[in-house]
């Protein structure tokens, strides 16, 4: 049985203080599909919110 993991910081840092390799790697590759299925997610929301400040920022 597998178990699930939220991808979060959280998560990871607590994996990485625990040291079990088995763990970090599967975190990695995990981290890794997530990248690859939906991005840079931080650069994204850095984006979405010069987008949110622009429409703000026109507002009548």
């Amino acid at each position: 049985m597998s178990s699930v993991h939220i991808l979060y910081g959280g998560a990871i840092t607590e994996a990485i203080a625990k040291g079990d390799l088995t763990e970090l790697k599967k975190l990695a590759a995990e981290a890794e599909a997530h990248v690859q299925q939906y991005g840079d997610v931080p650069t994204l929301l850095t984006h979405l919110k010069l987008e949110i400040a622009k429409a703000e920022a026109a507002k009548p």
